[in-house]
């Protein structure tokens, strides 16, 4: 195959080619002009390097709209794989999620973001914010601020207010440091309801790390309908998780179960409440 004659430094290259692959997230399927609007590169440069990107299987082309292809799925897959936590909350989330009927996610603090490493369940549909691979902004949900709580404040990085999505949002720094003192009054647990979204509750549990130097930092939260969640033994599920999640990335054995007298109610009796429509 031939490649690609461009007339440009290799670096000046590569930030094209990444500006060309970032236009795609979260978004539809784009067009050609879409793409080049978005990614700043000439719509004759973007052209050529979709093509190449195409027959290495990293861009998708279907009529006249591009989608990324099957070969960046494969890379981008290996990237949780290679964590002991992402392999440790697998079970716990897909558990959680049976026991629940609500969404659970496993996050990572990614500078002033946070990024959904890994997704159990299909509540909400709408909005690319909540698949997996997605990024939402650190102060405005409940995994990012049960992860900055952990952190002192020269460790965040800078943090920005001004695209507040609902009026629920956090909206400044010293509602921010507020919020945060009733995360750590929970044990950990940070508590989003319709900050992100109108309608949405999240409710976020750090996941605790051996290593008191470690900079990689990860969260499980439960979502679901703000009307029928449970809160209160959402943040009690929801810890128990991320606590869960931590002994087995540790190889820690896990805690035996205390035995519970029967109540005559179901598995579910003390769980957040599902959403109907799973």
């Amino acid at each position: 195959m031939a490649m690609l004659q461009l007339e440009e430094t290799p670096t000046a290259m590569i930030d094209r080619v990444a500006s060309l692959l970032e236009s795609f997230v979260g978004e539809r399927p784009l067009t050609l002009a879409e793409i080049a609007r978005r990614s700043h590169v000439p719509r004759s440069s973007a052209h050529r390097i979709l093509q190449r990107l195409v027959e290495l299987g990293w861009v998708q082309r279907k009529q006249f709209k591009y989608t990324l292809g099957v070969r960046m799925f494969e890379l981008g897959a290996q990237f949780p794989r290679r964590h002991n936590v992402h392999r440790a909350a697998v079970p716990v989330m897909a558990d959680l999620h049976r026991r629940s009927g609500l969404t659970v996610h496993l996050s990572m603090l990614v500078g002033a973001e946070i990024m959904h490493l890994d997704r159990v369940g299909i509540w909400p549909t709408a909005g690319g914010q909540w698949s997996a691979g997605a990024r939402q902004p650190v102060a405005t949900t409940a995994a990012g601020r049960a992860m900055l709580a952990t952190l002192p404040p020269d460790q965040w990085a800078e943090l920005d207010f001004e695209d507040a999505p609902t009026c629920y949002s956090i909206r400044s720094r010293n509602q921010l440091a507020r919020d945060l003192d009733r995360v750590r009054d929970r044990g950990g647990v940070a508590v989003d309801s319709q900050g992100t979204a109108l309608g949405v509750t999240v409710v976020a549990a750090p996941i605790p790390t051996a290593d008191a130097d470690a900079d990689e930092h990860f969260a499980l939260s439960l979502c679901g309908p703000t009307q029928t969640l449970g809160l209160e033994a959402a943040i009690v599920e929801v810890r128990k998780a991320a606590t869960t999640t931590w002994r087995a990335a540790a190889g820690v054995p896990p805690l035996r179960p205390r035995p519970v007298a029967a109540t005559g109610h179901g598995s579910r009796a003390n769980m957040p409440h599902a959403h109907s429509g799973r």
